[in-house]
């Protein structure tokens, strides 16, 4: 078996049914060794199984969706167009090979001349692979290069300030110690100790990213040497042709330059910045080990798959948080999940459970989790990071109040929405206090303690907490962030909740539009608005243009969330109200009917939202008539809202209320 330029498990054997499809195989394969990938990350990123990924590249030809996301998962921005074309190519001549015809006597006589041409045609290919890798190497050593650069100049101006900052604290303390064993004394020796801890993680930065300055340098030379030896190789084996091989090479993209950024003198703002200090070297360590490990020919190990007892480094850490990050955003939860529940296991192996990097893997791995639905298992992950996250940054860090917001949320997900208000409303004054009231962190705190005031069921007091918050997003943020037209969705959902129908008919009319145009018609927030004044408008006495909007809104739903998505079934649920309050009750009792089964199928029998279509399943047969059918289908309900919702529940009593009144009727027509 070929062993892999990238460290890992050697690859096997190619078999194809023609050589197209051999060439595409060890293209595919040398792109995966170049990026150093394995290829359990590669099916994460690309989406699709280690197996799979593992078959297209022993010989199956793939498919082109799979040869394009591969050559984005592991080509340089700069050389992936080319690459993809060279992919594709090789991939139509493997599904469609030219036809073999028998050697006549011509072809015998020019056999010689035949051989000895292909393999002049095949030195040449390979050197120009070759001549490709080393471009690719040159652009990956130039960006780690100018990134250490960046970063030498930021630590520089860090280690300036905070040698002002230990100065500012050291003669604050003094002058404190005249009033022994004060708060603000005990605060300065903190800040102080803070402040000496980080000076020192800043000098520790500063010789890693001057160190990989240095490395970045010598392999510099190294590629560009040989670049020349490649080209001067390349235009001997095509002598006679005066075209340059790099003349088919797209140019190098050069990044635009950035600015250094100071680090604020808050201990906090040091915080960050060191953090992402030492993900910058992370990251550029990993570059310049995979490029030296190319160079040389050896196979050092970066990231290999299920390595035998074998200790994972601090970087190949980072580099599996970021990957489940990453693929959470993308829109996979449940593989973020198992992702970033591995590598919190390892972390508080390898480096305790008290690190840095491991509590914000814990923090990350909580999110996901509740992102994938699970918010009570959130909720659990959350509670026991809080107190960590205090005792070892501080009650005032970002990264603490951050994940004290995020408990928040996924106590107010789960159900609790007391709890969450009592939370939310203990943490907006500290944000407040540390980030400032215009803090977009802030802001955001204040517009989910809106929403859980309202959904604890004090909708006037959240319409005067998300009233008051509109104007500041929108100061601050703009009118078109999303963050101000969630917030204005959220204020038109809590009035039309409060009693004010028409109020909220206004607010959502204006922002309607306004989510069309700045998020796109198929956003699942701009489809959840006009859920919301479709409800509004029925709820305040328009059934007709209701049913128009819903009607309208439902297909749209299927297509963009799909047809199990709660937000449809819930969109469906309310044209079915709204067709029966319109007065056609027999075409409600249709589309309830159908919807009733969906709902028992994703949501469980006992959802409130399942028992709420049945009752008014129940309700719109008895309108049309049919109330013997209507008596027998809130009776199977009442024992599922006594078990569920209780016997004194509202919606409990008014189905006692339509039986008896029902049942009466049934007996009056017998």
């Amino acid at each position: 078996m070929t062993p892999k330029v990238g460290g890992g498990r050697p690859w096997g054997p190619i078999r194809t049914e023609n050589d197209a499809a051999r060439r595409l195989a060890v293209l595919l394969r040398r792109h995966v060794d170049a990026c150093g990938k394995t290829l359990a990350v590669l099916g994460a990123e690309i989406n699709v199984s280690k197996a799979q990924t593992g078959a297209n590249l022993a010989g199956k030809v793939p498919s082109r969706e799979f040869v394009i996301a591969l050559i984005r998962a592991t080509v340089p921005p700069e050389l992936r167009e080319r690459r993809q074309q060279e992919a594709l190519g090789l991939r139509e001549q493997a599904l469609h090979p030219a036809p073999t015809t028998p050697p006549g006597p011509s072809a015998a006589a020019g056999r010689g001349y035949a051989v000895e041409l292909g393999a002049a045609q095949a030195r040449q290919i390979e050197t120009y692979d070759r001549l490709t890798r080393a471009l690719e190497q040159q652009a990956e050593v130039e960006r780690a290069k100018n990134n250490s650069d960046k970063l030498v100049m930021v630590l520089l101006n860090m280690i300036r300030q905070l040698d002002r900052r230990v100065a500012d604290l050291v003669q604050e303390r003094d002058h404190l110690r005249t009033r022994p064993g004060s708060e603000a004394l005990e605060d300065a020796e903190r800040k102080l100790a803070r402040a000496e801890e980080q000076e020192k993680r800043a000098h520790a930065e500063l010789q890693r990213a001057e160190e990989k300055q240095r490395q970045a340098e010598e392999l510099q030379a190294r590629v560009q040497d040989q670049l020349r030896r490649l080209t001067d190789e390349l235009d001997r084996l095509r002598a006679g042709d005066t075209s340059s091989p790099l003349d088919a090479l797209p140019a190098l993209i050069e990044e635009p330059a950035e600015q250094p950024r100071s680090a604020d003198p808050v201990g906090d703002d040091i915080d960050a910045v060191l953090a992402r200090a030492s993900a910058v070297n992370d990251e550029d360590n990993d570059t310049l080990t995979r490029v030296t490990s190319q160079l040389d020919g050896t196979t050092a190990e970066i990231v290999q798959d299920n390595p035998p007892d074998n200790v994972p480094s601090p970087e190949s850490l980072s580099a599996r948080h970021n990957l489940g990050v990453s693929v959470g955003e993308s829109g996979d939860r449940a593989q973020a999940v198992i992702l970033l529940t591995e590598v919190v296991s390892d972390m508080i192996r390898v480096l305790g459970a008290d690190h840095l990097q491991t509590l914000y893997a814990r923090h990350d791995l909580g999110i996901s989790v509740g992102e994938s639905g699970d918010h009570a298992q959130a909720v659990i992950l959350l509670t026991e990071l809080v107190p960590d996250v205090i005792r070892v940054l501080g009650a005032d860090h970002p990264q603490t109040l951050s994940a004290r917001h995020d408990l928040g949320i996924s106590v107010g997900q789960s159900g609790d929405h007391a709890q969450a208000v009592i939370l939310l409303t203990e943490l907006v004054p500290d944000m407040i206090r540390v980030l400032g009231a215009d803090h977009p962190h802030t802001l955001n705190a204040r517009h989910n303690l809106g929403i859980n005031v309202g959904e604890s069921g004090d909708h006037a007091q959240a319409v005067i907490l998300l009233t008051e918050l509109v104007p500041d997003v929108t100061r601050v943020l703009g009118a078109d962030h999303p963050h101000t037209l969630n917030a204005r969705h959220s204020l038109g959902i809590n009035v039309g909740q409060s009693g004010d129908h028409a109020q909220a008919v206004i607010l959502l009319t204006e922002l309607v539009p306004d989510m069309i145009r700045v998020l796109g018609a198929d956003r699942p927030h701009t489809l959840s608005a006009r859920h919301s004044l479709g409800v509004n408008v029925g709820e305040s006495g328009d059934r007709a243009q209701a049913v128009i909007l819903l009607t309208e809104l439902v297909p749209d739903m299927i297509r963009v969330l799909g047809e199990d998505h709660p937000h449809t079934l819930s969109a469906r649920h309310n044209l079915g109200i709204n067709v029966g309050q319109s007065g056609d009750h027999a075409q409600a009792v249709i589309l309830l009917t159908e919807l009733v089964p969906d709902m028992i199928r994703v949501l469980g029998e006992d959802h409130p939202h399942t028992l709420n279509a049945r009752h008014n399943l129940g309700i719109n047969v008895g309108e049309s008539g049919d109330h013997a059918q209507a008596v027998i289908l809130l009776t199977e309900l009442v024992p599922d809202l006594i078990r569920v919702l209780g016997a004194d529940h509202p919606h409990t009593l008014k189905t006692f209320h339509l039986i008896t009144s029902w049942h009466k009727l049934v007996r009056r027509a017998s």
